[in-house]
């Protein structure tokens, strides 16, 4: 059994790192509120823009429509864009979303990886895929965000897919990022950018807001209405549709960043409550150890004080 003074040592341990945990799990929760709201600004600009693309592609001819939506590509070349953390003690944040992207390689075969984040670029670069079966090429990189990740810090990946986009590099891009259903709920999940659907953008703003959880209200306001007018197009209609179809490809592309960046912090928060936890745990057992060795103590000391005055009596 550990003697008192090591008990005592190791409950003060405890104890702060307790303190640790329990703040970076309040600061945890803060960011994710933040990072929520960050996506949350985009959203009414998301909505009007998708139901002005939805106006304008009544009037589009067919051959506008495939070559905006890149529709014609026959490129088989595939891009992921692996959306991970920089930083660790995030729970299974990463691990869940490299299993996911491992195993969609796997079964497409060889793709390009865009790296996001540290953690999905050392992963690919340093361990690449399961028995070697295909290779894991690093096509760009991309890290450093802020801890709340603005639309600043997207502008470079975003700008990165339309123009593979327009140069037609690839047949393909999908995003492998998590899912941010709630605060207690994430899931790793791979969606595809291009070749682009109405479906899925008109998917990808209806996932800015939350399913559960503060901000899910906002999912229950009324669909955007635009009316059908007669609209004069300048300077041609191609070019406004390319140009809208543009601005919703940045905003999906950021809202997947922004819904990852606060899968983070909740994952990092619920990480944090659980070391707390087991924190509070700890100290409680310590805590009952020490008392149980204190009263060893006591007894012991008792004992030897009445086997010493029955040895002085008998004397």
């Amino acid at each position: 059994m550990a003697s008192t003074r090591q008990l005592k040592t190791k409950i003060g341990a405890v104890r702060n790192i307790r303190q640790i945990t329990r703040a970076m799990q309040m600061v945890a929760a803060t960011k994710m509120r933040k990072a929520q709201e960050v996506a949350l600004r985009a959203r009414p600009y998301a909505r009007k823009s998708l139901a002005l693309l939805l106006h304008l592609l009544k009037y589009a001819e067919k051959e506008e429509t495939q070559r905006i939506f890149g529709l014609n590509q026959a490129n088989a070349k595939i891009a992921l864009i692996v959306i991970t953390s920089d930083k660790g003690l995030a729970g299974s944040f990463n691990s869940a979303v490299l299993r996911a992207a491992a195993r969609f390689v796997e079964e497409r075969g060889d793709a390009d990886i865009v790296a996001v984040g540290r953690r999905g670029r050392d992963f690919f670069r340093n361990r690449g895929l399961p028995a070697g079966r295909h290779g894991a090429h690093i096509a760009a990189e991309f890290f450093q965000f802020s801890d709340i990740v603005s639309f600043g810090d997207v502008k470079p990946l975003a700008d990165w897919v339309l123009q593979t986009y327009e140069q037609q590099e690839y047949g393909t891009i999908a995003v492998c990022s998590t899912q941010f259903v709630s605060a207690l709920v994430q899931r790793p999940a791979v969606r595809q950018i291009f070749p682009l659907e109405i479906e899925q953008l008109r998917q990808a703003v209806e996932d800015i807001v939350p399913k559960t959880g503060k901000y899910s209200e906002l999912a229950l306001q009324e669909e955007e209405i635009v009316r059908d007018l007669n609209y004069v197009l300048e300077p041609s209609r191609e070019q406004i549709l390319q140009t809208v179809v543009r601005n919703l490809i940045r905003v999906h592309i950021a809202h997947l960043v922004f819904e990852s960046n606060a899968s983070e912090h909740s994952a990092r928060m619920m990480a944090m409550k659980n070391a707390t936890e087991n924190a509070d745990r700890l100290q409680e057992e310590l805590t009952l150890a020490l008392n149980k060795a204190r009263q060893t103590a006591i007894t012991q000391e008792l004992t030897e004080i009445s086997t010493a005055k029955e040895a002085l009596t008998a004397e």
